[in-house]
């Protein structure tokens, strides 16, 4: 598990905002007869620009494995009630490729 930080939290619910919307979104194109989108490209094209920098705060890479986990997360009210000094203490999925060690927020130094 990693611990849960702001960066992490607000990619969090903006991909899942942004599925969200594009769901909605469909339903309203197929009334009306137009074309839609796939929710799920549109939200895998928005994270993969996220701007590396950020993606290395938050703790998390630009990979499928990352991407579905982000998917699945359970934003709590108490997560979005608790102030952003405090997020640690919600953990998010473990890392596959265990460079986000689960100790700490920051990044594991190279050697």
């Amino acid at each position: 598990m990693r611990p849960l930080n702001y960066d992490m939290l607000n990619i969090v619910i903006a991909v899942q905002r942004l599925k969200s919307f594009m769901i909605a979104d469909s339903a309203i194109r197929e009334a009306a007869g137009q074309e839609s989108p796939s929710w799920f490209k549109s939200a895998d094209a928005y994270y993969s620009e996220i701007p590396d920098s950020v993606m290395k705060v938050a703790g998390l890479h630009k990979n499928r494995s990352d991407f579905e986990k982000i998917l699945a997360f359970q934003v709590t009210d108490e997560m979005m009630k608790t102030n952003i000094h405090n997020l640690s203490r919600f953990q998010f999925p473990a890392d596959d490729r265990g460079e986000y060690p689960a100790d700490s927020g920051a990044v594991k130094p190279q050697a």
